[in-house]
Order: C-alpha cells, then sequence, then structure tokens
C-alpha cells in the first residue's frame, strides 16, 4: 500500500503553523505533509482541516486562534485531562478534543517566558511557575504524547498513512564551571585561601599545600573517573568549557592556563565540547563573543555548541545573542529548580522566535536532569535522585526521544555533600542503554 501526502488545509497558513506542524509530523511522526489554503488541493488525500468551517467525513481540528495571532499577549491555556493526558486549549468538537497545534506551539515556543514573571534571584524563569509544574505534567514530554495521541486518531480515518518509530537515545553531558579546587588559581589567590584555612575559613589549608605541591590530586580532578565510566558504557557525551573571566559565580581557570587548555583538548577530541558561557556573558553579546573567541583559540574551531552558565536563559535575548555569535545549538533548555521536560519535547528543535514571528536557525537540544537540581534544590537522596532519573528515562525511552543529562566533575567527587552520587552516575550510564 502506497503511502499518501497528508494534506493540511487552513485559510491562514503562518509561520506558527508552519513551525509547528513541521515538528509534530516531520520530527516526531515521520510523515509527509503539506499545507494548502486550498480546499481543492486535498483531493483523495488523507487530510487534516484546520479550521471552523463546517465540513463532513474529514478529520477537524478546531483553532484556537493563537496560530493566526501574532505578538505575545497574556495567555494561560485552559488545560484538561483526556484519556489521562493533560491537554491544552479543548474543543467543543472536531476530531481530537483540543487544538493540538496550537498546544504544541505554546510549549515548544515558551510563549509563557516571555509573559511577566517573578524571576529567581539569578533572574531566571522558575520551573515551579510553568504551567506544566502547576497542572502536574512537567515530567511529561507533553508534545510528544499529544503526537502520539493524534497519530492513533489519524490512522483510523486514513489506514493508508505510516507513522515512524523513533528510537530511544541517550547523551550524557557534562558541565566543567570549576575543573580545579586549587590549582591554577594563581599564587596570590592560593595563598588567600591558605590564610582563610588557617583561621578556619574555607577549604583545609594542609589539602590545598598537600595538592599545590603536586603531592595529591586536586578534589575536583574527576576527569579520569568521568572518562573510564563513559567509555566503559559505550556513552555519548558532551563537556562544556568557560572561557570567561572569573566572577563572583565564574570559578574557572583563566582560558591562557595550561593544564586547564590541556583537559579541553582532550575531552573536546575524545567526546567532543562546547562552549559553556560564563554568568557575566548573559546579557552581553559583546562578551559572548569574546569568549567564543577563546574557545577557538583552544579548540582550533568555533564553538558550534553552547550552553549558559547557571542555565541563566532569557527569552529570546539569549538565543538571539548565540545566533549573532554563530553558536548553532543550545543544550540549556532545562530548569535549575525542577527536572523535566521544559518544552515538553524530548527531541531537539527549531527555535521560533516570537518577538521576531519566524523559524530561527538555532537548533534547541533539552535536557530532562541535572544532578545540581536532585541534590542541591530537591534535597534528594542518591536512591531517591534515582528514581526520579529513572522515571525520566522511561518517558523518554516510550517517547522514543533523547535523554540527555547534565552533570559537573565537581558533583563526582564524593566529598563536600556529594557521597552516593558516583552510583547514580553510574546505574544512569546503565539505565540509558538502548
Amino acid at each position: 500500500m502506497t503511502t499518501k501526502t497528508l494534506r493540511i488545509y487552513s485559510k491562514d497558513i503562518t509561520p506558527r503553523l508552519e513551525y509547528v506542524t513541521e515538528i509534530i509530523f516531520s520530527s516526531i511522526l515521520g510523515i509527509e505533509f503539506e499545507i494548502t489554503a486550498d480546499r481543492r488541493k486535498i483531493g483523495g488525500n488523507p487530510a487534516i482541516i484546520y479550521s471552523d468551517e463546517k465540513v463532513k467525513g474529514q478529520f477537524v481540528i478546531r483553532p484556537s486562534g493563537l496560530l493566526a495571532a501574532t505578538g505575545v499577549t497574556p495567555l494561560e491555556p485552559e488545560v484538561i485531562v483526556i484519556d489521562d493526558i493533560p491537554v491544552l486549549f479543548p474543543a467543543d468538537d472536531g476530531s481530537i478534543p483540543f487544538d493540538i497545534f496550537s498546544a504544541a506551539f505554546y510549549m515548544l515556543s515558551r510563549y509563557e517566558e516571555y509573559l511577566p514573571f517573578a524571576p529567581d534571584v539569578h533572574g531566571r524563569y522558575q520551573g515551579i511557575r510553568s504551567l506544566a509544574y502547576r497542572k502536574g505534567f512537567l515530567r511529561m514530554p507533553v508534545v510528544e504524547i499529544w503526537s502520539r495521541y493524534l497519530a492513533g486518531l489519524l490512522v483510523r480515518y486514513y489506514p493508508v498513512l505510516s507513522i515512524r518509530h523513533n528510537e530511544f537515545s541517550s547523551l550524557v553531558t557534562v558541565d566543567v564551571d570549576q575543573p580545579f579546587a586549587y590549582r591554577s588559581r594563581g599564587l596570590l589567590r592560593s595563598m588567600g585561601g591558605v590564610m582563610k584555612g588557617l583561621t578556619g575559613i574555607g577549604a583545609r589549608p594542609a589539602e590545598r599545600i598537600r595538592t599545590m605541591a603536586g603531592s595529591q590530586a586536586d578534589p575536583y580532578d574527576s576527569f579520569d573517573y568521568i572518562e573510564k565510566h563513559l567509555l566503559h558504557n559505550g556513552s555519548d557525551a558532551l563537556f562544556f568549557f568557560p572561557t570567561g573571566d572569573q566572577g563572583e559565580y565564574d570559578h574557572n581557570p583563566p582560558y591562557r592556563d595550561h593544564d586547564y587548555r590541556e583537559i579541553i583538548h582532550k575531552y573536546d577530541k575524545m567526546f567532543g565540547s562546547g562552549l559553556h558561557p560564563s554568568y557575566r556573558s548573559a546579557g552581553r553579546p559583546k562578551t559572548l563573543r569574546m569568549e567564543t573567541e577563546r574557545y577557538r583559540t583552544i579548540t582550533g574551531h568555533h564553538p558550534e555548541r553552547a550552553r549558559q552558565h547557571w542555565l541563566l536563559l532569557h527569552m529570546p535575548g539569549t538565543y538571539q545573542a548565540y545566533s549573532d555569535a554563530g553558536i548553532r545549538s543550545d543544550y540549556t533548555m532545562g530548569y535549575a529548580d525542577e527536572p523535566g521536560f521544559r518544552a515538553g519535547i524530548a527531541r531537539p528543535f527549531p527555535f521560533y522566535d516570537l518577538s521576531l514571528e519566524k523559524i530561527t536557525g538555532l537548533t534547541v537540544v533539552p535536557f530532562q536532569v541535572m544532578d545540581g537540581t536532585l541534590r542541591q534544590y530537591l534535597h534528594l537522596s542518591p536512591d531517591a535522585a534515582l528514581a526520579v532519573i529513572r522515571s525520566l528515562i522511561d518517558a523518554t525511552r516510550k517517547a522514543g526521544g533523547i535523554f540527555v543529562s547534565v552533570w559537573h566533575n565537581t558533583s563526582l567527587t564524593e566529598g563536600n555533600g556529594w557521597e552516593g552520587w558516583r552510583k547514580v552516575f553510574e546505574e544512569t550510564l546503565a539505565l540509558q542503554k538502548p
């Protein structure tokens, strides 16, 4: 049986509609489709009528009006539950009881993050303030679930349609915020640390002196451990390295530091790497461009991938700055305070700039969980953290998506409150295998 092209009829063919249908049908379902404003072109093909028009014998989705609008206005969609699935923009009639296109667009565009909100102390949009968290579906990849729900209804109407099965995969990412506790900190800073240690403030002075003398490994140097387990499990991985200047929230060594450069060179070649733009770079495009140039001088190539330090993601400014700096993929799409699916999806997707009303060339790679979220924000034990990770892996596996986790070399040291977290890392690597 030959698979026919799905026709989507809409009076208004807008960038928003083009964007969300490309993700649902091409990225998730693997259905060839075409949007048309001419109902005569539907012919004998499978079709979706995205309209308020009265039709018979056709698959109908009733539009909420969001995809025909422009700009951002105050909006909080109604959330109802259908077949145990939370959905947005419910509709009274139609072949599917909600406007799936508007619902997916609302999540993927991060519409709510353009509206006024109460930020945390770092100016970030908090997971606990998101619609998904407040309505209980943050840990569900709802765009994936909605798409499969739509596919199930469509094939009943049109058995000729073929739905792609997506394979689960995973990616381990490591943010190297501070590769060394003591090494490469400079004489004055190191002596200051020793004096603080002698007065009972800060790290133990004997440990600092032994590390500086080379007789003891640096406490934050867990790279051999991370490398060993990544290779043993055959895990895909990326390392994100900062190159900014030191400051209150930026504790990386100077970008010219020899030992630091060796680490960057090694893991860039072994696994691949990206830039970890500094806290200071947020909202400062000139600083970001300086840091991308420093990264290039170290690695010999431009940073095409980045994750903002402290997850300082501001819509749409961060992504506009990334695009201007030549960064093609962002890995910041996740919350610091809560695990889950910030954009409701478990795979890379293009960034839609609501301020410009256009699809951009920047790819967003969302992550589901970060080590610091589980221990420092949610105060979970290692066993409780593993339970959360297992549930997120299961949800991503069911969607055929990509499970992306965020780790830090400083959290895999078995010290400073991170005792037992190597077990979490090792079991995560085992759980996420295909």
